[in-house]
Formats: structure tokens, C-alpha cells, sequence
């Protein structure tokens, strides 16, 4: 008798135990597999409340775009979708669905870090695909030999709308700028693709496709370790600033990014690419903001000082929130003592004394500040000549401002795709963050830039005067179709060193 309550009671710890093996409440980065670890529902649920207080506690205004009924329903649906254990990959388009309600692109997730955060011996298939009247063709493939510009049907048993569906959950949007999702969403399938499944690198990844023949058929494409490919890829990164001018004397300036490592460095890039355009009495100008992502106001205003016809001041509401996240909690002492006694000197007059009111205000403020600023550039030279912009749907955060600008003081035109972000401004200097349970790494916005002219809340998205996107025989040339479009010969672009 003894020995038989002895074997129940191992039987009955066993049961409990592998039923306890079935969801974990904390996930590990390097040992865990995104597609296949489940999370249990009562750590899901700790941290969609731990993120919706954080977003309370930090976000200068989480329902402005989308108004509190909104936003607060977001929020109950992201807990109630947490009533069952989930893999993390189905967590994460809980969290992304709940951060989606805000239209905020500043308040985001990046899916791609459990590409490269994951176990050591993970593998990816990089690839990149361009939906073409809703079809989709292969952009580039990353050591494979495949057809650039076939059209694929299906990777292994995903259909390739099923994963643009994933991809579209996986992405953000700012305000109404629904078609730089879509473009974003697309510029995702190979993320999705991977982050579905796990692969090793003996794998193979079946492509069916219609290739340049017409006919269709199934090629079989390696996968890569995760590592080796950020690698390769992070030599290839251009530096941000390049341009050339044509043989008819057209100027075509890309700007890769308004976040350099060196401020200094990069106005004198804009310098040497204007002091160009000045010698060579250049008449048509086109301002390449396409996959800009943004970065500093301070870059992009620079850039402005050499367009602004009128010599008006470039007027911005800064919407801020006070918490530990804000700008002025994260300086670094040196300059947060540097900042207090600058203020001290001058105070209560000037701008940085409107900053060091809202520093010493309790957790929780929130205050409009106008910054006015008239931007001058080195050479004291503005460019008068006709400009054009080009964007697309990655151009985001100070992009959207400088095409904001651009819109709304008829500088010229707008050439490409949709801009991720509207007329109204944007959100930005958003703070990293992370859930305790899952791990998810993540931004919050922390601060709202509004155009002073912007009198109330303006989602409209800013539309390209003339959109240009890339058709099929352009994909397969490897052709640009702005440049395409415009006429203009690509030349061997010129860097500043």
C-alpha cells in the first residue's frame, strides 16, 4: 500500500510537471526559439499592463491620434488576447496590434532583433521581395542564385499573401500614411519568413516560382548564419551623404540618413555638395530622402537653411512629458549640470528657461515649448533654383518633417511614395524599453513635433505630387525609377570625406 501511494505520488509530480514545461513565464534570448517557446497567459498579461503604464507614464500622448476609447479598447483586447498560452511570435503581433492603435511609428517594436539576439546556431534566409500589382517579385536574395524579378507564388508552404498579411500586423504606422505600411509590410516578408519558423543551416528553403521564361518552377535557396550575414552587411552600409550631377548640370543629393555619427562632418558634406551646385550654376536639384529614417533636427534643418526662399524661421511645437525617459533625464551629468547652470544665468528669460521650468516639473507634466530657429549654413548661399524631393515609405521622422516643410511651403515637388508620416508632424526621441516577461525590446515616443501652422491634429498623409514606383523590366535591369522617370543618367556618386 505504501509503495503504491508512493508511485502515485511521482506520477501525479510528473504530470504537474510536464504540464508546467508546456508555457514559460520568462523568455531567454539566446536559448529560446521564437516560434516555437510558449509564453504562459498570466506573464503575457503582466506585461501588456506593464506596458501600458509605462506608455501612461512616458508618452507625451498616447490617444491623440486615436482618441482614449480607442486607445483604451486596444488595450483590452491585447489582455484578452492573452487568455491562452502563445508562441512569442504570436505574442509580439498581440503587442504590435496594441501599439498599432496608436499610430505612432516612434512606438515600435523591431521583430528582426529575434533574428539576430536568438540562439547561436540560428539560421536566416535573407531576401527581399517587391509587391508589383499585387504580386510579388524577388528584389534580392543573399547568396542564393535565384532570378532577380521572378515572381514567387509560395516559400515552402507559406503563400506569399499570407505572409504580406503577417508582415502588414508585424509593421507601424504614423498617422494615416496607410500605403508607407504596406511598402514597409512588403520590405518585411523575409523577416517574416524567417521569424516563422526555425532553420538550421543545412536547410532548404523551396521558392515556387514564375521565372523570366514564364515557366514555373521550384528552386531550392540555403540558409546562412544570422551573424555572418549582419556582417557582409554592415560593410556594404554607404556613408550617408553622396551626390552627382548629370551632363545636363542636374544635381540629385542623397541624404542616407539625418543621424550622422559627426554633426560637423556631415554639414560639411551639405556644404561641399551646395558649393558644387553654386560653381556649376546648377538649375535642377533633387533631394533623395528615400529609406531615410531619420535622426537629428538639428541635420535635417541644416540641410533647409540652404532651400528656405523666404528666410523664415523654422517654427516646431515640442510636446514633452516629464518622466524618466524624457530627454532631459537621459543627459549624462556632465551635461545635465552644464544645462542647469546655463539656465541658472539667464533665467526666467529665453527658451532654455521655458526647458528648465518643464525640468523641474513634477513626473507627469506635460508642456508645449515653440522652438523658433532660423537656420544658417556656412557657405550663406540659398539655393533658388528649381528642387524636387523624393521619398518613399521608409523616409520617416525627420524625413517626414523636411517633406512637411517642403509640402507645406510649395518648395517644389514630391516625387515617389508616400513618406511614412502626415502634414501634421511626427512623434520621436523615443527611449528603449523592456518587458520583463518576454524580453521584447521596444521604443516609446517621448516627445510631439508639430509645425506651429498646424493649429489642430492633422493625420492626413503627405502625398507625392507625382508617384513613381518600380515596375517588373526596372526590377530586373536593377533600374531606378525615379531617375528612370526624371530622365536622368546615374553617375558615379561623389562622398565627402
Amino acid at each position: 500500500m505504501q509503495k503504491y501511494f508512493f508511485f502515485l505520488v511521482l506520477i501525479i509530480l510528473n504530470a504537474f510537471h510536464g504540464s508546467a514545461q508546456d508555457c514559460i513565464s520568462y523568455f531567454r534570448y539566446s536559448k529560446d526559439e521564437i516560434s516555437e517557446v510558449k509564453l504562459c497567459p498570466e506573464a503575457m498579461k503582466a506585461d501588456i499592463e506593464q506596458l501600458h503604464e509605462h506608455i501612461l507614464e512616458t508618452h507625451p500622448n498616447p490617444s491623440l491620434y486615436c482618441g482614449v476609447e480607442a486607445f483604451v479598447s486596444g488595450y483590452k483586447q491585447a489582455l484578452m488576447s492573452c487568455s491562452t498560452e502563445k508562441t512569442m511570435f504570436e505574442f509580439i503581433q498581440i503587442v504590435t496590434r496594441y501599439l498599432g492603435v496608436m499610430k505612432d511609428s516612434h512606438t515600435n517594436l523591431n521583430p528582426r532583433d529575434y533574428l539576430y539576439l536568438g540562439p547561436k546556431d540560428r539560421a536566416v534566409l535573407p531576401f527581399f521581395v517587391v509587391r508589383i500589382d499585387k504580386r510579388f517579385y524577388l528584389e534580392s536574395i543573399y547568396k542564393n542564385d535565384l532570378s532577380i524579378g521572378s515572381e514567387i507564388l509560395q516559400i515552402d508552404s507559406y503563400s506569399m499573401d499570407s505572409l504580406f498579411a503577417i508582415s502588414k500586423r508585424l509593421s507601424f504606422s504614423e498617422g494615416n500614411a496607410g500605403n508607407a505600411q504596406e511598402e514597409i509590410a512588403q520590405r518585411m516578408i523575409g523577416a517574416t519568413f524567417n521569424l516563422l519558423h526555425r532553420a538550421n543551416l543545412n536547410d532548404k528553403a523551396k521558392f515556387k516560382l514564375v521565372n523570366l521564361n514564364g515557366d514555373t518552377i521550384v528552386e531550392e535557396a540555403h540558409y546562412v548564419k544570422s551573424g555572418h550575414y549582419l556582417k557582409d552587411r554592415s560593410i556594404d552600409l554607404n556613408g550617408p551623404i553622396h551626390y552627382f550631377l548629370d551632363k545636363d548640370k542636374r544635381c540629385v543629393l542623397t541624404i542616407e540618413s539625418f543621424d550622422p555619427i559627426s554633426l560637423k562632418k556631415f554639414k560639411k558634406q551639405i556644404d561641399a555638395c551646395f558649393s558644387e551646385i553654386k560653381k556649376n550654376n546648377v538649375q535642377e536639384l533633387y533631394i533623395d530622402l528615400r529609406n531615410n529614417l531619420g535622426g537629428m533636427l538639428r541635420a535635417q534643418e541644416y540641410v533647409l537653411s540652404y532651400l528656405n526662399l523666404s528666410g523664415a524661421p523654422l517654427q516646431m511645437n515640442y510636446l514633452y512629458k516629464r518622466s524618466h525617459f524624457d530627454r532631459f533625464a537621459s543627459l549624462p551629468f556632465y551635461q545635465e549640470q552644464q544645462f542647469k547652470n546655463r539656465a541658472q544665468r539667464v533665467y526666467p528669460n529665453g527658451l532654455i528657461s521655458q526647458e528648465y521650468d518643464f525640468y523641474r516639473s513634477p513626473l507627469g507634466t506635460t508642456r508645449t515649448i515653440l522652438y523658433s530657429y532660423t537656420p544658417q549654413n556656412k557657405l550663406g548661399y540659398t539655393y533658388t533654383g528649381k528642387c524636387s524631393l523624393i521619398t518613399n515609405g521608409s523616409s520617416m521622422s525627420a524625413s517626414v518633417l523636411f517633406a512637411g516643410w517642403f509640402k507645406s511651403t510649395v518648395r517644389g515637388e514630391i516625387i515617389g511614395t508616400q513618406c511614412m508620416g502626415g502634414i501634421g508632424g511626427t512623434f520621436g526621441n523615443s527611449a528603449p524599453y523592456t518587458l520583463d516577461h518576454s524580453n521584447i525590446h521596444l521604443m516609446v515616443s517621448t516627445l510631439k513635433f508639430t509645425p506651429k501652422d498646424r493649429t489642430s491634429i492633422d493625420l492626413k498623409a503627405i502625398e507625392p505630387d507625382h508617384i513613381i514606383t518600380i515596375n517588373r523590366q526596372q526590377l530586373i535591369q536593377q533600374k531606378d525609377p525615379v531617375l528612370e522617370y526624371l530622365h536622368i543618367q546615374k553617375e558615379s556618386k561623389k562622398k565627402v570625406k
